[in-house]
């Protein structure tokens, strides 16, 4: 995995402590993606839930084309492109074949809304017009992973979509920015979503195990202020401290854990 993310990508190794990795740019605070390896995890059946895939967010659209370029020269195999109407995304997996998005919005003037929320599209992406954004072309040198940046948005498989929608919408407080029969985005501050969800390969599936390998979990920062009231309204334990930030787990109905934390 390390010659993937530090090599192909151009992560860089923020700390390693025995079995796990923290990696992120040259100007991140905190890790972007922590590696735990267990030589014991297996891979999860088939139908399970868990990760479908996490999001990278580029600072801009002339990043988002470096990150193509770059990656090409590598010889990462994409498995797919695409345009979202509020975002230009490109597809793949790393070796493990946990799933990637690379992607860019679009200015949210361009968003638009209907009485479902917002709009989103797959069409396919025009390389073309991304290449344009770079003075040299196929040419350019630029590494993949841009400072500035982050995790965008995390979609995950689910074993049954009222239930998890019910539990990130109504217990945590997302806001649902679009819902279809078999998917749904929910989001904070009108975002086209910070969490997605489909059954489209996990329709009843098993839930998440520690055993497999995948997410093992996902932290979402939140202001200090409104963690234990979270905690208050989920009945759950108190909020505790780790290296003097506060923080609350929590297990979704399909046993995904996040980590809330305070900033």
């Amino acid at each position: 995995m390390l010659p993937f993310y530090e090599g192909d990508f151009g992560f860089k190794v923020i700390r390693s402590d025995g079995s796990y990795t923290s990696l992120g740019t040259a100007s991140s605070r905190e890790p972007i993606i922590i590696l735990h390896e267990d030589k014991n995890a297996s891979q999860a059946p088939p139908g399970a839930t868990g990760l479908y895939h996490y999001a990278l967010l580029m600072p801009d659209r002339r990043r988002l084309a470096a990150a193509y370029v770059s990656l090409g020269k590598k010889s990462v195999v994409f498995d797919g492109y695409a345009d979202h109407q509020v975002s230009e995304a490109l597809y793949l997996n790393d070796p493990e074949g946990n799933g990637i998005e690379i992607y860019s919005d679009r200015t949210r003037e361009k968003w638009k809304f209907d009485e479902d929320g917002v709009e989103m599209t797959t069409q396919p992406l025009n390389l073309d017009s991304l290449l344009a954004e770079l003075p040299g072309g196929k040419n350019e040198t630029s590494k993949a992973m841009a400072d500035g940046m982050k995790i965008g948005h995390v979609h995950l498989k689910v074993s049954d979509l009222p239930t998890s929608l019910a539990f990130y919408r109504d217990a945590l407080g997302f806001e649902t920015m679009r819902y279809w029969g078999s998917a749904a985005f929910l989001s904070v501050g009108h975002y086209h979503h910070h969490i997605g969800m489909n059954t489209w390969e996990s329709l009843g599936g098993p839930a998440t195990s520690k055993a497999w390998i995948g997410l093992e979990y996902l932290v979402l920062s939140i202001p200090d202020s409104n963690l234990n009231q979270l905690s208050q309204r989920l009945g759950l334990t108190p909020v505790t401290e780790e290296d003097g930030t506060k923080q609350l787990p929590v297990s979704d109905p399909d046993d995904i854990n996040l980590i809330f934390r305070g900033e």
